[in-house]
């Protein structure tokens, strides 16, 4: 007899359909679609995206992509590049503006003027030239540290434009014209080269060797910092090569010139000019009191600075690298165990329209049910996220703030919203394990049981007591689940095995693919499993058929028991050892320093279960790190500054007289963080070594021109400091303000990516500035007093020696 044809549909609904889809995907409570695009590592990032949008509009034209298709970028890494490079750009093009307006008012020259403003693009062309040999690419650090280098590459040029147009009598304010021919201009350039050449060359070491330190350490700061190091390195080195090349050149041919622009007749100028020599007159006067006390006025001078500097010091922040605004949000989400999609998506819908309806929000893209990064989904019923992009210029920590006190408001119970500013990707500020948290706690235990007890006994109090930070636990809470334990003797008895169980059960819930259709160039899985209102409790599934030897049916009861249990969402190890790791981020306006204090005063005060201990935090551990960096890095500097100025000057006397600017400028930079409010960092790290190697040139074109007077008019120390503190106030002054005014644009931290060299525009604007100042005064107390003290104890030994 023949067998009758069974078909498919006989016994099963045939459906053409679409995979269960289990993360949605909403751009402002539209469904969508995200599209990442994710370039090479060594590729450029504008270079990709303007690509991608070239190859975009070309789609458009040819009508591969619908006219009614809108596409979004929620994420342009672009943007804040552009924006980055632009606005530090424009940071050094201001900074060089002012510093020639300076040139103009301290010089009362056109001319001389011209010369000063030419070497500093042709100094920063010499630094592109080797970062291009050395293979660093313009970026926001690279950029920034030519930035930097605009105040400090025209010191050297203004010292020896300074020195030659006093040789040959060219007054600031008086004589526009020098009396002298072609030729004896020429010879007094060289010689007026010469006098300065030995402290230029000494004043570029000092600030080349102040951050070898930071070529040589190796690891996360030298990683961070090496371009923007390196590019300051290249400025510096450049700065002297065209003081001593370009400047003496073109300074003995402009200068020669009859013709005068009468620039300096102007009465503003004439006026500054002459108000300036008054107060060099009156400085000189003062200075020649003040060193009949030289001994009180240091003793002040170290009591009231150093007194200072230890009690403010206290009192600044601490952070390992300032906030960097990115013009967008994150939004983290996180559900109680036993939430399904369909909850999870109504609470994003509620937090969308919340979001939508803040005036700074531009867009909102939203995952619910899982994430999405790059080309992974990972499904996730108890997990969502946001990315907010915000309107140019809005402020982000101040929106952060509002809407997370709104979220507050909900009392959604067992719902953790968390927002947070957006962070530049790719930059990892230190090795704690959750990616994207400033604050940590990690708990380390053996007993799973007491470990979770203790970490949500900690959530809790850090949730209660905390202020400065809000935190949520990293892993999510055990789930639910129906465990199912087969009877291996009956297992055995049917001859089956733990994977036949298995792929039954995964058939019958999630569905298996035994094919796939082709259809055209596409393969579509065949997916088969049973119809889902026949599982949905745990009789049904206890009810399952399996199939035995001779296609005999049994049940899912006959060979094993399911029960109910829980299971661990996630599994947390460090060292092969469970932990517990609870995630946290600052409110805003908070600083590190001060939550993670706040977070040990909260950990102090709990008990915690038998075996379980509390893991260093990664955090603090960098935050520590840094702190003892910044005393090894800046000693080092100090230490290598004085050993090239030991060699130099062939003297230890001098090189410390020297050396105690660097105190005073350190102190300058702890009052400038104090006043601005300023969180000592990474960055400040990096500004108080720079400042230790630029903070010296001032007092080194001070003693060089005393010692020169000295040796040339066989004068008293005393005598020879009187006429070399007058006569090198102009160029001292010029030169820092200059180089201030240069730092000026970087210190205010106006723009996107502009927060990053911020901290560092501070320190050295505030700390060049004041030991400038204490400079002018203080050098020539410590000048005198040092040579006084060396020829005492010779005179003594002398003494002793005769008698």
């Amino acid at each position: 007899p023949l067998t009758p044809r069974i078909y498919l549909r006989d016994f099963a609904e045939v459906v053409d359909g679409t995979e269960d889809q289990r993360v949605f995907v909403n751009l402002n409570k539209q469904p969508a679609v995200k599209l990442s695009i994710q370039k090479q590592p060594d590729a450029n990032t504008i270079t990709v995206v303007d690509g991608v949008k070239q190859r975009i509009e070309e789609l458009r034209r040819s009508g591969v992509i619908p006219a009614d298709m809108v596409l979004t970028a929620t994420l342009d890494e672009s943007q804040f590049i552009r924006n980055s490079i632009t606005n530090v750009a424009t940071a050094g093009l201001i900074g060089a503006g002012l510093a020639a307006i300076a040139v103009l008012l301290f010089l009362g020259s056109l001319r001389q003027t011209i010369i000063i403003v030419c070497a500093i693009p042709l100094a920063t062309l010499a630094a592109i030239i080797l970062m291009g040999v050395f293979g660093l690419s313009l970026n926001v650090f690279s950029l920034g540290g030519l930035a930097l280098g605009v105040g400090i590459v025209v010191d050297n040029s203004i010292v020896m434009l300074e020195n030659i147009a006093e040789g040959a009598g060219m007054t600031p304010g008086k004589d526009a014209r020098t009396r002298m021919n072609s030729q004896q201009l020429l010879s007094q350039s060289v010689r007026s080269s010469q006098e300065v050449e030995s402290a230029l060359v000494a004043s570029t070491s000092t600030n080349l060797v102040a951050v070898l330190p930071f070529l040589l350490i190796g690891g996360f700061f030298s990683l961070l910092f090496s371009e923007l190091i390196l590019t300051i390195s290249f400025a510096v080195a450049a700065s002297i090569l065209i003081a001593l090349t370009f400047v003496p050149m073109v300074t003995s041919r402009l200068l020669a010139i009859r013709w005068s622009s009468k620039i300096g007749r102007l009465w503003i100028l004439q006026e500054f000019n002459r108000r300036f020599d008054a107060a060099t007159q009156a400085y000189s006067n003062f200075l020649t009191k003040l060193l009949r006390y030289r001994l009180v006025v240091i003793a002040i001078a170290f009591l009231v600075l150093g007194g200072g500097s230890l009690f403010l010091m206290g009192q600044i922040s601490q952070e390992i690298l300032p906030r960097i605004s990115t013009g967008q949000a994150t939004l983290f989400a996180q559900f109680p165990p036993g939430t399904v999609v369909e909850n999870n998506r109504k609470v994003m819908d509620a937090v969308d329209d919340i979001l939508l309806e803040q005036p700074e929000t531009e867009y909102v893209f939203s995952t619910a049910g899982g994430f999405l990064f790059g080309s992974n989904t990972t499904e996730n019923p108890l997990r969502s996220s946001s990315t907010i992009t915000l309107k140019s210029g809005s402020n982000v920590e101040a929106f952060v703030d509002r809407v997370n006190q709104e979220f507050n408001r909900l009392n959604l119970a067992g719902i953790r919203l968390r927002l947070s500013p957006g962070q530049v990707r790719g930059l990892i500020l230190s090795n704690s394990p959750v990616r994207g948290a400033e604050i940590d706690v990690i708990l380390q235990g053996d007993n799973e049981q007491n470990l979770r007890q203790a970490g949500q006994q900690i959530l809790q109090a850090l949730d209660q007591q905390t202020t400065l930070a809000t935190f949520r636990p990293d892993a999510d809470s055990r789930q639910p689940e129906l465990q199912i334990v087969p009877d291996w003797e009956r297992v055995a008895s049917f001859g089956l095995t733990t994977q036949d169980i298995g792929q039954t059960i995964q058939t019958a819930v999630e569905g298996s693919v035994p094919t796939q259709l082709q259809r055209g160039d596409r393969l579509v899985d065949v997916r088969v499993q049973l119809n889902q209102a026949d599982i949905q409790n745990q009789s049904q599934l206890a009810r399952l058929p399996i199939f035995v030897n001779s296609n005999r049916q049994i049940r899912l009861f006959d060979v094993a028991s399911i029960r109910e249990g829980q299971a661990p969402g996630e599994i947390q190890r460090i060292n092969q050892r469970q932990v517990f790791i609870i995630a946290g981020n600052l409110s805003e306006g908070a600083s590190l320093g001060d939550a993670l204090a706040e977070v040990d005063t909260v950990l102090e005060n709990i008990d915690l279960p038998e075996g379980v201990s509390i893991l260093p935090s990664s955090v603090e551990e960098t935050n520590q790190e840094l702190q003892r960096s910044l005393q090894i890095l800046g000693g080092l500097a100090a230490f290598l500054v004085f050993v090239v100025m030991a060699v130099q000057y062939n003297s230890l006397i001098d090189p410390l007289v020297i050396m105690f600017t660097v105190p005073l400028a350190l102190a300058g930079g702890i009052f400038g963080l104090y006043i601005t409010g300023t969180a000592i960092g990474a960055t400040v790290l990096v500004g108080a070594v720079l400042l230790v190697g630029i903070v010296v040139n001032n007092a080194i074109i001070m003693v060089e021109l005393a010692n020169q007077i000295r040796d040339r008019e066989e004068i008293d120390r005393k005598s020879a400091i009187l006429r070399a503190a007058p006569q090198r106030l102009r160029p001292i002054l010029m030169t820092t303000i200059t180089t201030v005014l240069g730092m000026f644009p970087l210190a205010l931290g106006i723009g996107e990516g502009s927060e990053f060299l911020q901290p560092l525009g501070v320190v050295v604007f505030s700390g060049l500035s004041l030991a400038t100042l204490l400079t002018l005064f203080i050098i020539p107390c410590f000048y005198v007093m040092l040579h006084e003290i060396r020829l005492q104890k010779l005179a003594d030994k002398l003494s002793k020696k005769f008698s």
